[in-house]
Order: structure tokens, then sequence, then C-alpha cells
């Protein structure tokens, strides 16, 4: 009993040091703030932000040097008012922003997130969907490091470097990434100086008959994909000297297949590859038809997917 005792004091005063915070902007849902720049500025490194979905967007904020936690409720919240958290956009600015993480909010209205001077390291983005914007990582002659997008949505959407910056220790697993080429033609770019840059088990995917790329036309290189799909996506585009393992192409009727990626631009191919085979997911028919949707299910159900990959 002593020792339950001694770990519930020191649980209670580790989280003393951070305290939660709601924002909404709707009159009808009770919070502290309404605004999220209001909460930001209120908080203490370490805090968490709960921002309440609402069918009125956000204004953009700014995060100036302090660790924060914020989160909404996702982009397909399962209830009966399914609102988003819809922000346009913000920006991180300072090396003590480090190890903040933003959870479950929609960056609409072609908004960009900007990670600014005396750049923070070890930002994670998880489950958010990202529409028609982009992330701008691209201070120059600098080096970040270790950064996390997990579980997102790339709805036309992108994550911009730069290629006089080095980038290390990079996760992009779990991610849908989808283009209809009417907003840009590449979900990244900028990515030439990379140090473990890796693409884990995400899919490409997009609309029309055409073959978009994944990345723009600024040379990316050094980069490792492992356990990837890429329909109606050329993956060989504009990246060099990277490292292919697991992956999988494939390139519906219709479609015309462009150079095998793991082939092509002095890339390696690490083994497992498969090119231009179904991947037979759940939800086959919409992927192959460019339909984009927030509640896909991409569950590997047979084929050459099925079982196989590391």
């Amino acid at each position: 009993m002593k020792q339950l005792f001694t770990l519930l004091l020191l649980v209670g005063t580790l989280n003393g040091f951070s305290a939660i915070h709601t924002v909404s902007n709707t009159p009808s849902t009770l919070a502290q703030f309404n605004t999220i720049q209001a909460a930001v500025t209120a908080a203490a490194g370490g805090d968490t932000i709960y921002v309440h979905g609402s069918p009125n967007p956000y204004a953009a904020f700014t995060q100036s040097s302090k660790q924060l936690t914020i989160i909404g409720p996702g982009w397909a919240p399962d209830k009966n008012l399914p609102f988003t958290a819809q922000v346009l956009g913000f920006t991180v600015t300072g090396a003590t922003c480090a190890n903040s993480e933003y959870q479950g909010l929609v960056i609409a209205g072609n908004s960009t997130i900007t990670i600014n001077n005396a750049k923070p390291d070890n930002l994670r983005f998880i489950r958010n969907h990202f529409v028609n914007g982009s992330i701008s990582i691209n201070q120059a002659n600098t080096t970040y490091t270790g950064y996390l997008f997990e579980g997102n949505i790339f709805d036309n959407a992108s994550v911009d470097a730069n290629g006089t910056s080095t980038y290390q220790n990079f996760i992009f697993q779990n991610n849908s990434f989808f283009e209809n080429g009417t907003v840009r033609d590449g979900n990244f770019n900028g990515f030439s100086n990379s140090i473990n840059v890796l693409f884990n088990h995400n899919l490409w995917y997009g609309a029309g008959s055409g073959v978009r790329n994944i990345a723009t036309s600024n040379n990316n290189r050094f980069l490792t994909f492992v356990n990837n799909i890429f329909v109606r996506r050329n993956a060989s585009s504009s990246i060099s000297s990277s490292t292919y393992n697991n992956n999988i192409t494939f390139y519906p009727a219709g479609s015309a297949a462009p150079a095998i990626p793991w082939t092509a631009n002095s890339n390696v191919d690490g083994g497992g590859n498969v090119d231009n085979q179904d991947p037979q997911m759940a939800n086959q028919a919409a992927v192959n038809a460019g339909t984009a949707s927030s509640i896909s299910d991409f569950t590997i159900v047979a084929g050459p997917a099925n079982n196989t990959g590391s």
C-alpha cells in the first residue's frame, strides 16, 4: 500500500506541471477560449489544448517558443454532430517549440503550416487532414531532426522542404496521399539532403487517367520507401539515389505506366518490390477510380500485399 500511495503521489505531482485548455468558437459549446491563439498565448510549455469541432473555421495562430500538444476531434468524428476543427493554418517558431504535437485537426482553405525561424525539432503530426495546403519546413541552411507524420490525409497537399537544408530522422507512416492534379503535382519536395528519411506503409493515389508524380520537380534524394502502395502515381520522377523495399505499383486500365521506380535515377531495388499488380485493398475500386475519401477502407484483403512486406 505504501508503494501504491507513493506511485499515485508521483503521478499526481507529474500531472501537476501541465494544464489543459479548451477552445470553441461556437457559443453553444462551453470552453475557456474562443480562439486557438488565445489558448496558445495563455498556455505554458508542456500544456495541452483541446479544440472543439465547429461549423466555423478557426483563425490561424502562432505558437512561439513553447512546447504544446494541440488536439482536435479528427477528420470524421463518429458522433451526432460530426464537426471537425478546421484551422486556417498556423506558424511554429522557436527552438523551444520542440516536441510539440498536433492531432486531429483539419488544415483547410489552401492554408499553410509554417515552421519558422529558430527551428524546432521532434514535431509530430498525427491523424490530421491537410486540404489543398502545405507544411513548409524550408528555412534555408538548417538541419531539421526527428519529425513524425503518422495517420494523416494529404488531400492535394504537400510537405515542402528546402534544398539547402538537411532533413534527418523523418518518418512518414500510415498516411494517404491523394492528388487530382488541380492544385499541385506531388506531395513533397526539396528533400535533397536526407538522412534516415523513411516512407513506410503509405498509399499514394489520384484521379484521372494520367499518371502524376508523388514528388515535385525538385530533386529528392537518399530516401527509403518500405511497404508503400502507388496507384496511378509516378514514384520514379524526381526521386534519385533512394532505396525501395516491398513496395507495390499499380496502373489501372486506361492509365499509362511510368518507369519502374526502383530501377530509375540510380535508385536501389532492395528486394520484395512488385510492379503493376492490383494491391486488392477493401476499397480498391474507389482507389482505382481516384475517389478521395477520408473514411475509405484501405485494408489489404488479398493479393501481393497480403501477409507480406516487413
